[in-house]
């Protein structure tokens, strides 16, 4: 295992990264994804994500304390920053000294494993890195099967996703597609979609029955749910406001509906028992 050393800011391999960071076309036509972060990177690790390089600040721990890390990058280019070049390459304010490429994966829907009762999140037309990595934290923190992704306006690997996703971007199946395949995938596995929209003949989300093979569909912010959504879907479900807003944060609105779906799924479990 052999380390190689890079003390100036505009070393090759520097600059190189920071491109990445800058043009995220030269990035996805590298087919890589940037990970920033021990508890990231390990996250990436445990999800089997092929490891490219990995590069870890002068100064970093011991060896014991990251040598699984280390051990998972032995036959990948290895480097050791001085302080001031790694400084140019994180891009976290709280940076712990170790940025990781990995190879990017694929995400077709038929690579989505479903269990015999799947719930699904799927967002339409996701934008900003920060609520795909608010998305990511949701799908995660309530094991949902799988964030489908319609026509996304972001990268699922933009290194912001990545951060705010806290690395959950690796635990969580995703499946990016257009809108038409994801309806036809649906209807092939029998899974009913609900919209979360603003529309006469929506009803409140507590009033829905997510007890059977669901999907929750949500749209942008500013946009909603396209008409093909509304038309494909034949519930619409509100959440009730009491303030002068008239909608949540998409990943917040996600969040609510998601766990009143499993909130019911539980308290159905929990009959049977």
């Amino acid at each position: 295992m052999k380390w190689q050393s890079i003390t100036s800011p505009n070393n090759p391999r520097v600059r190189q990264l920071l491109r990445f960071f800058e043009k995220p076309r030269e990035r996805r036509e590298a087919g890589l994804v940037i990970v920033e972060g021990l508890r990231e990177i390990r996250m990436a690790i445990k999800a089997h994500y092929i490891p490219r390089e990995l590069y870890l600040a002068e100064g970093l721990g011991s060896g014991h304390e990251i040598s699984d890390i280390i051990e998972y990058f032995e036959n990948t280019p290895l480097f050791i920053l001085s302080q001031e070049a790694f400084a140019r390459i994180a891009y976290r304010e709280n940076r712990d000294g170790a940025v990781a490429l990995f190879s990017a994966g694929l995400h077709p829907l038929d690579s989505l494993h479903l269990s015999d009762n799947p719930l699904l999140l799927i967002a339409e037309a996701v934008e900003k890195p920060g609520n795909l990595g608010a998305l990511l934290r949701t799908a995660d923190a309530a094991a949902v099967d799988a964030l489908i992704l319609c026509d996304p306006r972001t990268d699922v690997y933009n290194p912001n996703v990545v951060r705010a996703s806290i690395g959950t971007l690796f635990n969580v199946q995703v499946g990016v597609a257009e809108t038409p395949e994801v309806l036809t995938w649906l209807q092939a596995n029998k899974i009913r979609p609900f919209a979360a929209a603003l529309t006469p003949s929506a009803f409140p989300y507590t009033r829905a029955d997510f007890t059977l093979p669901s999907a929750i569909v949500v749209g942008t912010e500013a946009d909603g749910l396209s008409s093909l959504w509304l038309r494909a879907c034949p519930n619409h479900i509100i959440i009730p406001m009491y303030g002068l807003a008239d909608s949540l944060n998409v990943s917040v609105s996600a969040a609510i509906i998601i766990f009143e779906a499993l909130r019911q799924r539980n308290a159905q479990s929990n009959l049977g028992k």
